[in-house]
C-alpha cells in the first residue's frame, strides 16, 4: 500500500528523486489583490485586507476573535505571554513538533518540559500528561509546581501534528485539574475539526500559521485565536507595536 502511494506521488510530480513536502500554488487573484494592497498604501500591520482576513478566519474557525501576526511563531510567542508565562516558568509540550514551538518559549526565557505523544494521533498524550503531573507536580497556593525543578508550570502547548487533531478535550480536562492554561499550536491544522469544533478553539488561546507550507499561505503570517475579548485586545496591541 505504501509503495503504491509513493509511486502515485512520483508520477504526480514526475520525479525519481525529490518529492516536495509542500508546493505553494498561486492560481487565483493573488497578484490582483497584492496590487490593490500596494495601491491602498496599507502594507504593514493594518488595513482592509488584514481586517477581512481576521474576520474570515474568526468566522471559519468559530472563534470570537482572530488576531493576525507576522508569522506562526510570533503568534505562539504572544499567546504564551498572554497566558501569563514569564521567565523561568515551565511549559509542557510535545517532542514531536517543529522547533518553532520551543523557540517561542525560549524568547520568553521559559523552559520546555516534554511529554510524549499518542501513537494514533501523533499529538500530546492526555494520559501521559496526567501521569506526569500526578507523579511530578504539586499544587502550591493554587499554582502547579514541578517537584524536581521547583519551577512553576504555567501552560501546556499541544500541537495538532500534520493537521491530525490531538485528543484535545481530554488534554483540556487534565489541565483544568492542575490550573494550567492550554495554548494550542494549531499551525498545521487549519480546516481540522475535533468533534465538530475547529482546532485552536478549545484552549484559552490557539495559534495558526500561514507559512508557505501550510494549508493556505500569506507568504509568512500567523493568527491568534481566542474567545476572550480582553486577551484579544491585548494581542492586537502587542502585535501592532
Amino acid at each position: 500500500m505504501f509503495k503504491d502511494v509513493i509511486s502515485f506521488i512520483r508520477e504526480l510530480y514526475k520525479s525519481d528523486t525529490f518529492i516536495p513536502l509542500h508546493e505553494p500554488r498561486f492560481i487565483g487573484n493573488e497578484k490582483k489583490y497584492i496590487n490593490e494592497c500596494i495601491d491602498s498604501t496599507f502594507v504593514s500591520s493594518v488595513g482592509e485586507f488584514v481586517d477581512r482576513f481576521e474576520a474570515d478566519v474568526a468566522k471559519y474557525t468559530g472563534s470570537k476573535y482572530a488576531i493576525a501576526t507576522v508569522n506562526g511563531t510570533a503568534a505562539l510567542h504572544v499567546a504564551l505571554l498572554l497566558a501569563g508565562v514569564v521567565e523561568n516558568d515551565e511549559v509542557i509540550t510535545q517532542p514531536l513538533t517543529f522547533i518553532a514551538t520551543v523557540n517561542a518559549l525560549s524568547y520568553i526565557g521559559a523552559h520546555p518540559v516534554f511529554v510524549d505523544v499518542d501513537k494514533e494521533t501523533m499529538g500530546l498524550s492526555a494520559g501521559k500528561l496526567e501521569h506526569f503531573l500526578l507523579h511530578n507536580t504539586e499544587i502550591i497556593r493554587g499554582e502547579c509546581v514541578n517537584k524536581v525543578s521547583k519551577r512553576k508550570i504555567k501552560a501546556v502547548v499541544p500541537m495538532h501534528t500534520f493537521g491530525f487533531p490531538a485528543k484535545i478535550e481530554d488534554i483540556v480536562s487534565v489541565c483544568g485539574k492542575y490550573n494550567l492554561k492550554v495554548v494550542e499550536d494549531a499551525a498545521e491544522s487549519l480546516g481540522s475539526y475535533y468533534k465538530n469544533q475547529h482546532t485552536g478553539t478549545f484552549g484559552l488561546l490557539g495559534t495558526l500559521s500561514f507559512n508557505g507550507n501550510k494549508t493556505i499561505t500569506t507568504g509568512g503570517g500567523g493568527m491568534i485565536l481566542t474567545n476572550d475579548e480582553t486577551l484579544a485586545k491585548k494581542a492586537k496591541h502587542i502585535t501592532t507595536t
